[in-house]
């Protein structure tokens, strides 16, 4: 259990760094930084009414095992304590160790404590084997381009005299996302949206059958994503609404939507996020093509 309560931890390690302001022509975006709730939660109190529950009670575990007291307390520790105390005990609720096999990721959201985002397992939904070599084919090649764009700009400003100038270029994980969903939205664009078929909800679609959806289109940026190493949930999978990715990007909650070409911090706009703060395909593309160009000198 130790070892897994290590792993979550890590999860968060880089959110004391997190807190930045982009100024540059691409956008202005600001993410507040917030104190890891892992940190928060393991110092957090185990006394109530001057009683120590130290020996059965460990506010992290306590949060961790039960949805419905994040729902309702978040990392509020003193609620968290008051609530074992006086109904958890009662309950017979585990706190002093985490039980079941957790498999959710806890990271920072917003100007909120914390999200749980569940883990699942991605369906390709419903390609063949050779349709998903082929979709695998083209979403690494784009990852990798990605990601060469980014190591270059990453070599170019670690190069340069103004350290203002190179920081303004360097390319974050929420970038390399939007560039992926502006990908996406790219092939989708090149293609018929429809609902009907067998390829529509799949990548395969998307990038090579000439179909898509939302579905198809999340799936496709998921792929994408996968090569990328950026954690991903398909939200609403499977259902007639709007659906996209929910990443872990720099530290934090995020989303990518391969239909509207963008990602950012936080909510999806679906879910009450700004789409003022969006980062979009359009804004954050020079960046790329900038580091193509170089490349190509």
């Amino acid at each position: 259990m130790k070892l897994i309560a290590k792993r979550f931890l890590s999860i968060v390690l880089a959110v004391f760094t997190v807190g930045f302001l982009l100024t540059s022509q691409l956008l202005s975006l600001q993410v507040e930084a917030k104190d890891d709730p892992y940190t928060a939660l393991s110092k957090a109190t185990r006394k109530y009414n001057g009683v120590d529950y130290s020996g059965e009670y460990n506010p992290l575990y306590y949060y961790l095992n039960y949805a419905d007291l994040r729902e309702a307390y978040g990392t509020d520790a003193n609620k968290l304590i008051e609530h074992y105390v006086l109904f958890g005990k009662k309950e017979k609720r585990v706190a002093n160790r985490l039980i079941g096999d957790f498999t959710d990721y806890v990271v920072p959201s917003g100007d909120v404590g914390v999200t749980i985002m569940q883990k699942t397992k991605h369906d390709n939904g419903g390609m063949t084997y050779d349709q998903e070599v082929m979709a695998r084919s083209v979403a690494k090649q784009i990852a990798n381009a990605i990601n060469d764009a980014a190591n270059q700009t990453a070599t170019s400003g670690a190069g340069s005299s103004s350290s203002s100038s190179s920081k303004a270029k360097q390319i974050k994980d929420v970038e390399k996302v939007a560039y992926a969903a502006g990908v996406v939205n790219a092939y989708c664009m090149q293609g018929t949206f429809t609902t009907e078929g067998k390829i529509y909800r799949t990548a395969y679609g998307v990038f090579i059958g000439g179909q898509y959806s939302s579905a198809g289109a999340t799936r496709a940026l998921g792929l994408i994503l996968d090569y990328l190493g950026i954690t991903w949930v398909h939200k609403n999978i499977n259902t007639w609404e709007d659906q996209y990715c929910q990443v872990i990007v720099d530290g934090k909650e995020g989303y990518g939507d391969g239909i509207s070409a963008s990602a950012g911090y936080g909510k999806h706009p679906n879910e009450g996020g700004k789409a003022s703060s969006a980062v979009t395909y359009a804004k954050i593309r020079y960046k790329f093509d900038v580091a193509t160009q170089r490349n190509g000198q």
